[in-house]
């Protein structure tokens, strides 16, 4: 490229310099033509006829113009001369210029093929490592996912044996104090037909204490075994062993071992197998699991069923003796309406004896005598209206209280049978509450440690002695 500059350089500086060469030409032909009226093409034809006088002048001076006029003609030829190389310089120039265009046009593009020919490379060779990444992520993927698999294959082999060895411990626990209990039973029939049974079978029961003993003794030992063969596998977790639950492990002790010798003691101290205090360490006490929230659940929902029925009964056991008192204060108040409108009458024919009286007095032809006794008995007859108005209205204040009476029996029949249907569907409700609860308190009892001793109910056994909400040494009776 640099190269090609430097040659349009060049000959653009040799074509300035022929068009110099050639404007000064034309200028000195123009300067002659007005001094001498002869143009610089002119001069040429001038030169030709005076270098033929010339010639026939011979030997003449003019002979000798006439050989000037020869030098006119090369003056002529000269810038004709002049003009042509001037043209094929600038014609030279162009081409080069062109050439030189093309040239750089050429090298543009083939820089430009070159550009995207590098970047297609690139691109492909971007894709490719691209996908040998995403074969080495996707092999590392299936290499950690079957690394996990085996991790949790190798778990659940573990978990199997250790639930073997524990199934084959409590079997031969069970075994154990089966044939101790056995021997006793035998023995205490033997002994109850025969003398002295009283301390025979006080010798008994000793030798099958200490059987009880040692099969207990023993189990612990068993159980503590597989507990150390746990704590040896650090990389097979508890949690993932499933012997131990990870939310009990050591759980208000210093360590688990602690735990589960205090829960073992606990349960020996209350009479009970030494494999509920080791199972219950291992897998948490009814408070831990939640068995015993679910129980107070149930407790208190049946509780609550109790009460209800209990009100609903007492209800519908009130509600016909308020209805035989609603009638008798029916039939009361129906009395008590004859009764008003008896005495009602009564007034009425008082007041009507009255106006009579009263209306005898006003006629002239009366003695005194006769209005004497007249005024006596209507005195008498307004007595006896203002008894019988009394008594009327005693009547009817008890009729009023007698329909109240009605009044406020009906409404506490309502009530009550209000209140019965309420409570029953209340019941209902609390009745499909305790379906559920049940079933989850089962499921819960079930997944506290499935497959072991499901039918001893250890889950539930509650070794808080004292009560405090918590299982630990202050729970060991002494």
């Amino acid at each position: 490229m640099i190269n090609s500059k430097k040659k349009g350089f060049f000959y653009k500086t040799l074509i300035l310099s022929f068009a110099t060469i050639f404007s000064y030409s034309v200028t000195n032909s123009i300067i002659v033509s007005n001094i001498t009226g002869i143009d610089g093409f002119g001069s040429i034809s001038f030169a030709k006829d005076k270098g033929g006088k010339g010639d026939k002048g011979g030997k003449g001076d003019k002979g000798g113009k006439g050989d000037k006029g020869g030098k006119g003609d090369k003056g002529g030829n000269s810038g004709s001369s002049g003009n042509s190389k001037a043209d094929k310089a600038a014609d030279k120039a162009d081409k080069a210029a062109d050439k030189a265009a093309k040239q750089a046009e050429k090298s543009a593009n083939k820089a430009a093929k070159q550009a995207e020919k590098s970047a297609n490379k690139a691109a492909k060779q971007a894709e490719k490592s691209a996908n040998k990444a995403a074969k080495q992520a996707e092999k590392s993927a299936n290499k950690a996912t079957k690394q996990a698999e085996k991790k949790v294959e190798q778990s659940v082999k573990f978990t199997q044996k250790v639930d073997q060895k524990l199934d084959k411990t409590f079997s031969k626990y069970a075994k154990e104090i089966a044939k101790a209990q056995s021997k006793y039973q035998k023995a205490a029939e033997k002994i109850n037909s025969g003398k002295n049974s009283d301390k025979k079978i006080q010798q008994v029961e000793d030798k099958l204490a200490n059987k009880i003993a040692k099969a207990d003794e023993k189990f612990i030992n068993d159980i503590n075994k597989v507990s150390k063969q746990l704590s040896k596998n650090e990389t097979k977790s508890l949690v993932n062993s499933g012997w131990i639950n990870d939310k009990v492990y050591s759980k208000g002790f210093i360590n688990h071992g602690q735990r589960v010798k205090t829960y073992v003691e606990i349960a020996k101290s209350r009479g009970l197998p030494a494999y509920i205090g080791a199972l219950q360490a291992n897998f948490g006490n009814p408070y831990e699991t939640g068995i015993a929230d679910l129980k107070n659940q149930l407790e208190a929902l049946s509780s609550q069923i109790i009460s209800n029925n209990q009100t609903i009964q007492n209800n519908l056991t009130s509600i016909p003796e308020t209805l035989e008192k609603i009638a008798e204060f029916e039939i009361q108040a129906a009395s008590l309406e004859l009764e008003s409108t008896s005495l009602q009458n009564e007034v009425d024919t008082l007041n009507s004896q009255i106006n009579q009286l009263t209306a005898q007095l006003e006629v002239d032809n009366l003695t005194e005598t006769e209005i004497a006794a007249t005024q006596t008995e209507i005195s008498n007859l307004s007595e006896q209206i203002e008894a019988t108005s009394s008594a009327l209205n005693s009547v009817e204040n008890e009729k009023t209280n007698a329909e109240t009476q009605v009044e406020a029996l009906n409404t506490e029949v309502n009530n009550l049978e209000s209140e019965v249907a309420t409570l029953q569907e209340q019941t209902v409700s609390l009745e499909s509450e305790v379906t559920s609860t049940e079933v989850n308190l089962a499921s819960t009892i079930e997944n506290v440690k499935p497959g072991i001793g499901q039918d001893t109910g250890w889950e539930t056994v509650d070794l808080d002695t004292n009560n405090d909400g918590t299982v630990n040494e202050n729970d060991i009776q002494s």
